[in-house]
Protein backbone atom coordinates (compact mmCIF):
# COMPACT_ATOMS: atom_id res chain seq x y z
CA UNK A 1 0.00 0.00 0.00
CA UNK A 2 1.37 3.43 -0.93
CA UNK A 3 1.89 6.22 1.58
CA UNK A 4 -0.92 8.24 0.06
CA UNK A 5 -3.33 5.29 0.23
CA UNK A 6 -2.39 4.61 3.84
CA UNK A 7 -2.95 8.27 4.74
CA UNK A 8 -6.34 8.20 3.09
CA UNK A 9 -7.31 5.09 5.03
CA UNK A 10 -6.22 6.61 8.33
CA UNK A 11 -8.13 9.79 7.57
CA UNK A 12 -11.24 7.78 6.72
CA UNK A 13 -11.03 5.87 10.00
CA UNK A 14 -10.65 9.11 11.94
CA UNK A 15 -13.81 10.42 10.31
CA UNK A 16 -15.71 7.25 11.23
CA UNK A 17 -14.45 7.38 14.83
CA UNK A 18 -15.50 10.99 15.19
CA UNK A 19 -18.94 10.15 13.83
CA UNK A 20 -19.70 7.17 16.11
CA UNK A 21 -18.49 8.80 19.34
CA UNK A 22 -21.50 11.13 19.32
CA UNK A 23 -24.87 9.76 20.39
CA UNK A 24 -27.26 10.90 17.69
CA UNK A 25 -30.37 10.29 19.86
CA UNK A 26 -29.13 11.71 23.17
CA UNK A 27 -31.37 14.77 22.88
CA UNK A 28 -34.51 12.74 22.28
CA UNK A 29 -36.80 12.91 25.33
CA UNK A 30 -38.41 9.63 26.34
CA UNK A 31 -42.20 9.93 26.48
CA UNK A 32 -43.72 9.74 29.95
CA UNK A 33 -46.01 6.79 30.46
CA UNK A 34 -49.12 7.68 32.44
CA UNK A 35 -50.66 4.65 34.13
CA UNK A 36 -54.42 4.66 34.22
CA UNK A 37 -55.72 4.31 37.77
CA UNK A 38 -57.71 1.12 38.10
CA UNK A 39 -60.98 1.88 39.90
CA UNK A 40 -61.58 0.39 43.32
CA UNK A 41 -65.04 -1.11 43.55
CA UNK A 42 -67.11 0.22 46.42
CA UNK A 43 -68.66 -2.23 48.87
CA UNK A 44 -72.12 -1.32 47.58
CA UNK A 45 -71.07 -2.07 43.98
CA UNK A 46 -69.66 -5.46 44.94
CA UNK A 47 -72.87 -6.29 46.79
CA UNK A 48 -74.98 -5.35 43.77
CA UNK A 49 -72.97 -7.70 41.56
CA UNK A 50 -73.19 -10.59 44.04
CA UNK A 51 -76.96 -10.07 44.34
CA UNK A 52 -77.33 -10.86 40.63
CA UNK A 53 -76.53 -14.56 41.14
CA UNK A 54 -79.52 -16.85 41.70
CA UNK A 55 -78.34 -18.95 44.64
CA UNK A 56 -80.92 -21.67 43.94
CA UNK A 57 -79.08 -22.70 40.76
CA UNK A 58 -75.86 -24.75 40.78
CA UNK A 59 -73.89 -22.63 38.29
CA UNK A 60 -75.02 -19.33 39.84
CA UNK A 61 -74.16 -20.44 43.40
CA UNK A 62 -70.76 -21.57 42.11
CA UNK A 63 -70.12 -18.22 40.41
CA UNK A 64 -71.14 -16.37 43.58
CA UNK A 65 -68.62 -18.38 45.62
CA UNK A 66 -65.84 -17.92 43.04
CA UNK A 67 -66.40 -14.16 42.92
CA UNK A 68 -66.18 -13.86 46.70
CA UNK A 69 -63.12 -16.12 46.83
CA UNK A 70 -61.23 -14.07 44.23
CA UNK A 71 -61.93 -10.91 46.19
CA UNK A 72 -60.98 -12.51 49.52
CA UNK A 73 -57.75 -14.21 48.42
CA UNK A 74 -56.37 -12.28 45.43
CA UNK A 75 -55.99 -15.49 43.41
CA UNK A 76 -55.84 -15.39 39.64
CA UNK A 77 -58.95 -16.81 38.01
CA UNK A 78 -56.99 -19.64 36.40
CA UNK A 79 -55.56 -20.64 39.77
CA UNK A 80 -59.01 -20.66 41.29
CA UNK A 81 -60.79 -22.70 38.64
CA UNK A 82 -58.12 -25.42 38.69
CA UNK A 83 -58.50 -26.04 42.44
CA UNK A 84 -59.40 -29.44 43.85
CA UNK A 85 -61.20 -29.87 47.21
CA UNK A 86 -58.03 -31.31 48.73
CA UNK A 87 -56.24 -28.01 48.05
CA UNK A 88 -58.44 -26.35 50.69
CA UNK A 89 -57.40 -26.47 54.36
CA UNK A 90 -60.46 -25.28 56.27
CA UNK A 91 -58.98 -25.52 59.81
CA UNK A 92 -56.07 -23.25 58.81
CA UNK A 93 -58.13 -21.13 56.39
CA UNK A 94 -55.62 -21.61 53.60
CA UNK A 95 -55.57 -22.80 50.00
CA UNK A 96 -52.64 -24.33 48.15
CA UNK A 97 -52.57 -22.75 44.70
CA UNK A 98 -50.97 -25.36 42.45
CA UNK A 99 -51.55 -24.17 38.87
CA UNK A 100 -49.76 -20.81 39.13
CA UNK A 101 -48.37 -18.37 36.60
CA UNK A 102 -44.74 -18.88 37.64
CA UNK A 103 -45.17 -22.66 38.13
CA UNK A 104 -44.39 -22.33 41.85
CA UNK A 105 -46.97 -23.48 44.38
CA UNK A 106 -47.98 -21.02 47.09
CA UNK A 107 -50.49 -20.63 49.89
CA UNK A 108 -53.24 -18.04 49.91
CA UNK A 109 -55.52 -17.41 52.86
CA UNK A 110 -59.22 -16.76 53.36
CA UNK A 111 -61.34 -15.13 56.03
CA UNK A 112 -63.77 -16.65 58.54
CA UNK A 113 -66.64 -15.41 56.36
CA UNK A 114 -65.18 -17.22 53.38
CA UNK A 115 -64.66 -20.37 55.43
CA UNK A 116 -68.40 -20.55 56.06
CA UNK A 117 -69.09 -19.94 52.37
CA UNK A 118 -66.75 -22.76 51.33
CA UNK A 119 -68.33 -25.18 53.82
CA UNK A 120 -71.77 -24.38 52.43
CA UNK A 121 -70.55 -24.80 48.86
CA UNK A 122 -68.87 -28.15 49.56
CA UNK A 123 -72.06 -29.54 51.10
CA UNK A 124 -74.12 -28.28 48.15
CA UNK A 125 -71.59 -29.42 45.53
CA UNK A 126 -71.29 -32.94 46.93
CA UNK A 127 -75.07 -33.41 46.66
CA UNK A 128 -75.17 -32.63 42.95
CA UNK A 129 -71.73 -33.30 41.51
CA UNK A 130 -68.91 -35.83 41.92
CA UNK A 131 -66.37 -33.88 39.85
CA UNK A 132 -62.73 -33.78 41.01
CA UNK A 133 -62.75 -29.99 40.65
CA UNK A 134 -63.76 -27.63 43.43
CA UNK A 135 -65.76 -25.41 41.06
CA UNK A 136 -66.92 -27.66 38.20
CA UNK A 137 -69.47 -27.14 35.48
CA UNK A 138 -72.88 -28.76 35.81
CA UNK A 139 -71.51 -31.73 33.84
CA UNK A 140 -68.45 -32.11 36.10
CA UNK A 141 -65.78 -30.72 33.79
CA UNK A 142 -63.39 -27.89 34.67
CA UNK A 143 -65.03 -24.47 34.32
CA UNK A 144 -63.33 -22.45 31.57
CA UNK A 145 -62.01 -18.98 32.35
CA UNK A 146 -63.90 -17.36 29.46
CA UNK A 147 -67.22 -18.79 30.68
CA UNK A 148 -66.76 -17.42 34.19
CA UNK A 149 -65.59 -14.07 32.79
CA UNK A 150 -68.80 -13.83 30.76
CA UNK A 151 -70.98 -14.76 33.74
CA UNK A 152 -69.30 -12.14 35.91
CA UNK A 153 -69.45 -9.50 33.19
CA UNK A 154 -73.16 -10.20 32.61
CA UNK A 155 -73.84 -9.92 36.35
CA UNK A 156 -71.97 -6.61 36.32
CA UNK A 157 -74.06 -5.30 33.46
CA UNK A 158 -77.28 -6.11 35.31
CA UNK A 159 -75.88 -4.35 38.38
CA UNK A 160 -74.53 -1.44 36.29
CA UNK A 161 -70.98 -2.20 37.41
CA UNK A 162 -68.04 -2.80 35.07
CA UNK A 163 -66.24 -5.83 36.48
CA UNK A 164 -63.92 -8.67 35.43
CA UNK A 165 -61.93 -11.34 37.33
CA UNK A 166 -58.57 -9.54 37.37
CA UNK A 167 -60.29 -6.47 38.76
CA UNK A 168 -61.20 -8.55 41.82
CA UNK A 169 -57.52 -9.43 42.28
CA UNK A 170 -56.62 -5.76 41.92
CA UNK A 171 -59.27 -4.75 44.45
CA UNK A 172 -58.06 -7.41 46.89
CA UNK A 173 -54.56 -5.90 46.74
CA UNK A 174 -55.74 -2.32 47.19
CA UNK A 175 -58.15 -3.08 50.02
CA UNK A 176 -55.42 -5.15 51.71
CA UNK A 177 -53.08 -2.16 51.76
CA UNK A 178 -55.81 0.35 52.63
CA UNK A 179 -56.83 -1.83 55.58
CA UNK A 180 -53.30 -1.77 56.99
CA UNK A 181 -51.63 -4.75 55.31
CA UNK A 182 -47.94 -4.58 54.36
CA UNK A 183 -46.41 -4.81 50.89
CA UNK A 184 -44.09 -7.75 51.66
CA UNK A 185 -46.91 -10.04 52.81
CA UNK A 186 -49.11 -8.91 49.92
CA UNK A 187 -46.34 -9.74 47.44
CA UNK A 188 -46.07 -13.27 48.85
CA UNK A 189 -49.85 -13.79 48.72
CA UNK A 190 -50.10 -12.59 45.12
CA UNK A 191 -47.17 -14.77 44.01
CA UNK A 192 -45.02 -11.92 42.72
CA UNK A 193 -41.25 -12.23 42.37
CA UNK A 194 -40.56 -9.12 44.47
CA UNK A 195 -42.19 -6.32 46.44
CA UNK A 196 -41.21 -3.92 43.64
CA UNK A 197 -43.29 -5.90 41.14
CA UNK A 198 -46.30 -5.69 43.48
CA UNK A 199 -45.91 -1.96 44.04
CA UNK A 200 -45.52 -1.28 40.33
CA UNK A 201 -48.72 -3.22 39.61
CA UNK A 202 -50.90 -1.83 42.41
CA UNK A 203 -49.44 1.51 43.53
CA UNK A 204 -52.21 3.51 41.84
CA UNK A 205 -54.34 4.76 44.70
CA UNK A 206 -56.56 7.78 44.24
CA UNK A 207 -56.02 10.91 46.34
CA UNK A 208 -59.16 10.09 48.33
CA UNK A 209 -57.90 6.58 49.14
CA UNK A 210 -54.53 7.93 50.26
CA UNK A 211 -56.27 10.55 52.43
CA UNK A 212 -58.40 7.93 54.20
CA UNK A 213 -55.39 5.68 54.80
CA UNK A 214 -53.44 8.62 56.21
CA UNK A 215 -56.19 9.45 58.72
CA UNK A 216 -55.96 5.90 60.09
CA UNK A 217 -52.18 6.02 60.41
CA UNK A 218 -51.43 9.64 61.30
CA UNK A 219 -48.47 9.77 63.77
CA UNK A 220 -49.95 12.68 65.72
CA UNK A 221 -53.36 11.04 66.08
CA UNK A 222 -51.66 8.03 67.62
CA UNK A 223 -49.87 10.07 70.32
CA UNK A 224 -52.10 10.52 73.37
CA UNK A 225 -49.83 13.08 75.08
CA UNK A 226 -49.61 15.49 72.14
Amino acid sequence: MSVSSRSSSIGFMEIIEREITKNSIEKIINPKVHCKIKPTLAEEEIKRVLDQFDMSKFHAFRNWIVTRLLLDTGMRIGECLSLLPENVDLPHKSILAVTTKNKEQRYVYFSSKMAQDIKSWLRYRDRYNDSPFLFPTTTGTQLEIRNFEKALRDAGKRARVEIHPHQLRNNFAKYYILNGGDWFTLSRILGHSSVEVTQKAYLDFTDNEISKKYQRHSPLMGMDKL
